[in-house]
């Protein structure tokens, strides 16, 4: 295994659940010096964090954070380099699937699901980016979706639309960060078991693969574009979906 994470720093936005603290994990496994996991619910956060430093042994922090709002992104960035002096990787994890019928999907809609998953990540890479240009090094991995090639199933068009925006956003900030030693990259997963889509009743029929994923199967592929192993690596969004969209 080459992906290591010695001496390095990452904040994982959603990270207290699901893919994000699959992907937390999995770099704290591989050898990072400390994880912050940011979540907007606290007691959630806590005990991930918790739960990550007890079966890795890495320092893991747990700071309360609502990304839809700047204020609160602003303040989870300064406390992470108060704490820790730098930032290395950031995973934007946070993010909502609304299932608002089109009739239903009215601007107040429409606006939460694109300040989280869209605006939010947008806030948090701009945080990023100034900290990690100053050193001129750092990796950005943005959890999209399947939904930006296919458009969604049963999610809202909110939903498909944030993570295509997503995804075009993620080029434009590797365009912008390339020279300064920065990847940013996308993960499009496909239909993952987690508790975000436990009522929404998919099932495996259609997936060549014949199961739904499993947060590792997403957060192994995070772990590789959050290392070096990815260096020449930028602008892409990587589809993992167990075989149901191929490009």
């Amino acid at each position: 295994m080459t992906q290591t994470f010695e001496g390095k720093i990452a904040i994982v936005t959603g990270g207290a659940g699901g893919i994000s603290k699959e992907a937390a994990l999995c770099i704290a496994e591989r050898g990072a010096a400390s994880i912050v996991i940011a979540d907007l619910n606290p007691e959630k956060a806590a005990a991930a964090a918790g739960d990550i430093q007890t079966r890795t042994g890495v320092r893991s922090v747990a700071i309360a954070t609502d990304v839809s709002d700047p204020a609160s992104i602003e303040a989870l960035f300064a406390e992470t380099t108060q704490t820790f002096g730098t930032l290395h990787i950031l995973i934007n994890g946070a993010g909502v699937l609304p299932t608002t019928p089109l009739d239903d999907l009215d601007a107040e809609q429409w606006d939460w699901c694109m300040n989280i998953n869209l605006r939010g990540a947008h806030l948090c890479c701009r945080e990023a980016i100034r900290i990690m240009r100053a050193q001129k090094y750092g990796r950005i991995v943005n959890i999209s979706s399947m939904a930006y090639r296919t458009g969604a199933i049963s999610a809202a068009v909110s939903y498909a639309a944030s993570k295509g925006g997503l995804s075009s956003a993620t080029r434009t900030y590797a365009k912008l960060t390339a020279g300064d030693g920065i990847t940013v990259n996308a993960v499009c997963p496909g239909v993952i078991a987690t508790d975000m889509t436990r009522d929404q009743n998919y099932s495996a029929e259609g997936i060549p693969m014949g199961r739904l994923g499993e947060p590792r199967d997403i957060a192994t592929v995070i772990a590789f574009l959050a290392s070096d192993d990815s260096r020449y690596m930028t602008g892409c969004s990587l589809d993992v979906n167990g075989g149901v969209y191929m490009s």
